[in-house]
């Protein structure tokens, strides 16, 4: 006597349309009856290479069982299968009877393949970084000292944010960096993660920051005076609508969460819209306006990080990135540009983040969130304690200039100044991390050659 079993899937985006589809498998009577259980479910070797292979092999009791395992396959034969992922995968061996059904799993651990190798060349550089802190070493301040740097891209203002002591800005001749905020309005004390710089009006700007104080600042007049904007706190990145000449929307990530607000009145009130995203996907701390009812977030630490758009202005949200990014976004002439998590290179979307496509590899994202354009084009990052550029959109990376004496938090370049700034923080606990001389480095192009005389 026998019996059949059948497997059955159901597609609704295959080119079936949608059918029913499945695959029958015939048993002696006595198979379909028994039991089944897996006795072993490895993967040799379970941490591999990003482009190298790892070997399933399983053993299960019954050797009629019907066999699947996700998400490779509804049907496999046999005791082991060859398997190549691109992100760490989890593998479900699924064993099944009419009588009994039978589940193990095993995990294959993927690591980043090593990248293009950034070369050094003769670059003009000076012959190493100098400490550039200034009038900064030694202001008494707390975990994450000194936290966040940017640099204007049309003058030479460099600012610093330090935890407790607010923003300053390096501007002009002088060497002493001055205190923002004098004027009055709200005190900024946080650790800062961000600006966000009004493209259409240089004296206006938004700061976010995360622990101590508010979460979001907006300032309108160069930093002469900040408001804070509602309630929240704890801001990883806070992103505008310049599309909207009022700049009413407001999108901001909270710090180490999965939660996401929006803001439709300009800051004043705040309404969660990270509800609905999928579960599991970490810190999602890093949002993208793209107008009034479409917007990106990007996450990280999770079992489903990656990017997620919404286009009814946070009610849903679809994936379009399933890899965990690193920072903040850079946005150039339209393309979005992002790091990707553990060293997994950089992703450019060129249609609003709907589809992204991966650039080969480059920057260590274990060392820097920090991803730049220069003004010549190239984009710059960190790489093993050095500045790497890429002449090529990201498909290659080189070193420029000496070793940094730290690994960096982050780095910022000033076009006026023609100088990189990079800078790290300090955290020891019990103590009160008053910012270190080193906070803050400086990496100029060398003097030109003397000319001898005639």
């Amino acid at each position: 006597m026998l019996g059949t079993l059948l497997l059955v899937s159901a597609c609704g985006g295959g080119s079936d349309g949608g059918k029913v589809t499945g695959a029958t498998t015939t048993y002696a009577n006595d198979d379909i009856t028994s039991t089944v259980t897996i006795s072993s479910f490895s993967a040799e070797p379970n941490t591999i290479v990003e482009g190298s292979s790892a070997l399933l092999s399983w053993e299960v009791s019954n050797p009629s069982a019907a066999l699947k395992i996700t998400p490779v396959s509804d049907v496999v034969t046999g005791t082991s299968l060859t398997v190549s992922p691109v992100v760490t995968t989890t593998y479900t061996l699924t064993a099944t009877t009419l009588a009994s059904i039978a589940v193990k799993t095993v995990t294959v651990v993927v690591t980043p393949a090593l990248g293009p190798p950034t070369t050094p060349v003769d670059d003009g550089y000076a012959d190493d970084w100098v400490n550039a802190a200034g009038n900064l070493e030694g202001l008494p301040s707390d975990c994450g000292n000194l936290s966040y740097m940017t640099a204007f891209q049309d003058s030479d203002t460099v600012i610093a944010s330090v935890a407790l002591q607010g923003l300053w800005a390096l501007s002009g001749a002088s060497p002493e960096w001055q205190r923002l905020g004098a004027g009055g309005g709200s005190s900024i004390i946080n650790r800062g993660t961000s600006i966000v710089r009004d493209p259409a009006d240089p004296n206006t700007y938004w700061q976010s920051g995360v622990y101590t104080g508010g979460g979001v600042y907006r300032t309108n007049d160069n930093g002469a005076t900040f408001q804070q904007l509602g309630d929240i706190t704890h801001v990883d990145l806070v992103s505008v609508d310049f599309t909207d000449p009022e700049r009413r929307t407001l999108v901001a990530g909270i710090h180490e969460q999965p939660t996401v607000y929006k803001s439709t009145n300009g800051g004043a009130t705040w309404q969660l819209i990270s509800e609905t995203l999928p579960d599991g996907v970490g810190h999602a701390g890093w949002p993208l306006v793209i107008d009034s009812t479409t917007f990106l977030v990007g996450s990280q630490n999770g079992d489903r990080s990656g990017i997620f758009r919404t286009d009814d202005g946070g009610d849903t949200w679809t994936t379009v990135s399933t890899v965990g990014i690193s920072g903040e976004p850079l946005v150039v002439d339209g393309a979005v540009y992002w790091l990707l998590e553990a060293s997994r290179g950089v992703i450019k979307s060129v249609d609003g983040g709907i589809t992204w496509t991966r650039l080969a590899r480059g920057p260590n994202s274990f060392e820097s969130r920090s991803l730049l354009r220069l003004p010549d084009g190239r984009l710059a990052s960190i790489g093993d304690r050095f500045v790497i550029v890429s002449d090529d959109d990201g498909a290659t990376w080189r070193r420029v200039g000496p070793r940094m004496p730290y690994t960096a938090n982050g780095l910022a370049y000033s076009p006026a100044r023609n100088a990189f700034f990079a800078w790290r923080f300090t955290c020891i606990s019990g103590e009160a991390n008053a910012v270190p001389a080193d906070a803050i480095i400086r990496l100029d192009p060398a003097p030109p050659p003397a000319v001898a005389a005639p």
